[in-house]
């Protein structure tokens, strides 16, 4: 076969349109792929984000729930503020037990907010080392709510005895009273 004017410029034509259709064509293409391709890697990247951010909520929700159960267990503990009388009988019977005996007991002013009461009392104590240990065991005991904030202790010289005073503060945690309903109102 021949190669002629004609053939050459057959082929020289065919590369042109060849030329054209990559021009045209598939540069275009790998344009709008690789455009495609880089926002598939920015909403990937979005997507981990979102999934990192959202990864705690189901945690979230349970340590919600146990949130919302210690409230329950500690509203369950807080007495009426009715009921603060019988807390400072079995406070008194517990020094007692305790063989202490009760020098004075002064409340002092409720601090109330939102969901609970808090009255401070402060104590004086005298017996043995030994029975105020018992005594704080046996207030750690009780089935309502209490915190000692302050204690001071000073031995007491007597013949050589281990007898002591101790000055304390102790705080009593109730529901306050509610004029339309009672505290159990509040604690509901």
């Amino acid at each position: 076969m021949k190669i002629g004017v004609r053939e050459l410029l057959f082929f020289v034509v065919m590369l042109g349109v060849l030329g054209s259709v990559y021009f045209f064509v598939f540069s275009k293409a790998n344009a709008r792929r690789e455009a495609l391709e880089a926002d598939t890697l920015a909403k990937q990247r979005q997507l981990d984000a979102l999934e990192a951010a959202t990864s705690g909520i189901n945690d979230r929700n349970r340590k919600l729930g146990e949130l919302e159960s210690a409230i329950k267990f500690f509203d369950g503990k807080l007495p009426a503020q009715r009921e603060v009388d019988t807390i400072l009988q079995q406070v008194s019977q517990t020094s007692q037990a305790a063989g202490l005996s009760t020098k004075t007991v002064r409340p002092s002013k409720s601090e109330t907010t939102a969901h609970y009461s808090e009255e401070p009392i402060e104590l004086i104590l005298t017996g043995s080392f030994e029975g105020f240990y018992k005594f704080l065991l046996e207030l750690e005991k009780l089935p309502r709510l209490t915190r000692v904030t302050e204690v001071k202790l000073t031995k007491i010289d007597e013949k050589g005895g281990a007898q002591m005073t101790a000055h304390m503060t102790l705080s009593i945690y109730f529901v306050p009273d509610m004029q339309d309903g009672g505290a159990t109102a509040a604690a509901q």
